[in-house]
């Protein structure tokens, strides 16, 4: 794992796989962690979603979520190369 942001999904989401697979390749310092089980019991079932450095991220539309998730992967990567305190975190 190198990513300074990761993307933490359950292998059963909807999201997971190749549409966070290509967040990876477009965004240097992120890493996709796709586990059995985030332990969200039954948000996989209604929702897209993903934990970006711990943060949930989620939409009813999964194209919308992946946006989401990059952007959030984005923004966290642009605080940590800032030097900001953790007031001004995403």
């Amino acid at each position: 794992m190198e990513g300074l942001v990761v993307i933490e999904v359950c292998a059963n989401n909807r999201i997971a796989g190749a549409r966070l697979d290509e967040i990876e390749r477009r965004v240097p310092g992120t890493t996709v962690l796709e586990t059995d089980c985030t332990n969200t019991c039954g948000l996989c079932q209604v929702r897209a979603f993903a934990y970006v450095n711990g943060k949930l991220v989620h939409d009813s539309d999964p194209a919308r979520c992946v946006q989401k998730v990059e952007e959030e992967a984005r923004a966290v990567l642009r605080w940590l190369t800032s030097g900001e305190d953790e007031k001004s975190a995403p």
